[in-house]
């Protein structure tokens, strides 16, 4: 008996090819995936570091200056234009103007100064941290540092302390540009019920406390709500950040996983002089003493512009959450108000980022400061 060859169903062998296919798509995609991973993690590791060598690149050097026996540091970069002073706002550093400096640079001459109690100037006796004292010293610097009127851009607080300078000492100023100020909001009442005053709160506990002036980035972190906008990932967020400051004490927190936009306030925070902080919690003898915002407004004579985010306001059609906070710097009445009081003249640039516009929408903040620099030239 012969016998007859026995045939194999193609099933099981298309079956077998098919799983082989999958395991080398599937592989595929995890390498691919590890890749971006892996280029996103050293992204946001290396940002602020490349972001920093691009400033070198293009000229600036670090500096500093005696101004009334307080040291303040500054960057200035090299001359191609007419003066441009930037001040940063409250918890930060002129370093985080990295993204917008080397633009910047190529048809001005930039200089970028630590407000006193931050980065790298001097400390204030508590009792000197008001606007009209700050912004007396940053124009004292102006005076010997830059030598000639500039254009001034101020972001947040450091917008009130350009605002104090353009109306008394105009002589030292072409143009204003008020970076999403905190305008009536960061006044006493009102202040406790923004989202930025509870920096100002922490501060005047954290001294009550007697904490040092120096060490206030951990008890921020431990008491504050930074992380909120992470949602459920808050306290999980919150506990790696804690345990990297006690492995790293008085160093810039770096979380890896989390972007530059979130990592650069650190960077400013660990330098920062929590009796800043403490001053706008006063009512009498504080911040504000001397400094009235609407007479400010009214007395301001050079182009201006006025940036404003209002990112939660087109969001959730207000600026305010469900407690009542205040989300952003101004609200829309806040801004009304400001225009109202400023030159007729003035540009209103509204921006959908968060509050650091020249970090989040660089580009945007540039094209800002270029167009009052046409302005001041007419």
């Amino acid at each position: 008996m012969t016998d007859q060859p026995v045939e194999t169903p193609a099933k099981p062998k298309r079956r077998r090819r098919w799983l082989r296919v999958v395991r080398y798509i599937a592989g595929g995609l995890a390498v691919l995936t590890a890749l971006l991973l892996g280029g996103y993690i050293y992204q946001n590791v290396t940002g602020l570091e490349k972001g920093m060598d691009d400033v070198a690149e293009a000229g600036f050097i670090e500096k500093q200056i005696k101004v009334k026996g307080h040291r303040l540091n500054y960057a200035e970069g090299p001359d191609n234009g007419p003066p441009l002073v930037l001040i940063h706002g409250q918890a930060s550093q002129w370093q985080d103007h990295m993204l917008v400096l080397p633009e910047l640079a190529g048809n001005h001459h930039v200089f970028a100064v630590d407000v006193p109690g931050h980065g790298g100037s001097d400390q204030l006796d508590p009792k000197e941290y008001s606007n009209a004292r700050v912004g007396a010293l940053l124009a004292g610097f102006m005076e010997e540092a830059v030598g000639e009127p500039a254009i001034v851009s101020g972001h947040s607080s450091g917008g009130l302390l350009a605002l104090w300078i353009t109306t008394q000492r105009r002589e030292l100023v072409s143009g204003l540009v008020l970076e999403d100020p905190p305008l009536f909001s960061s006044e006493m009442p009102r202040l406790p019920r923004t989202t930025g005053g509870l920096l100002t709160a922490l501060a005047d506990q954290y001294l009550k406390a007697g904490k040092p002036r120096n060490d206030f980035q951990r008890y921020f972190l431990e008491h504050g709500n930074y992380f909120e906008f992470f949602g459920s990932l808050e306290g999980s967020i919150k506990s790696y950040a804690l345990n990297w400051i006690d492995d790293n004490p008085r160093e810039p927190l770096q979380i890896f996983y989390l972007p530059p936009l979130v990592n650069v306030f650190f960077q400013g925070l660990v330098h920062y002089d929590p009796e800043f902080g403490a001053a706008w919690t006063r009512e009498e003898g504080g911040w504000y003493s001397g400094f009235d915002t609407e007479a400010a407004l009214r007395a301001v004579n050079v182009p201006t512009t006025l940036i404003h985010t209002n990112y939660f306001e087109n969001k959730d059609g207000t600026a305010y959450n469900d407690k009542g906070i205040l989300m952003a710097a101004m609200d829309s009445k806040d801004v009304d108000r400001a225009l109202d009081l400023l030159p007729k003249d003035t540009k209103l640039v509204q921006v959908q980022s968060g509050h650091l516009v020249h970090f989040e929408k660089p580009q945007g903040f540039i094209d800002s400061v270029q167009a009052l620099s046409s302005r001041v030239k007419e």
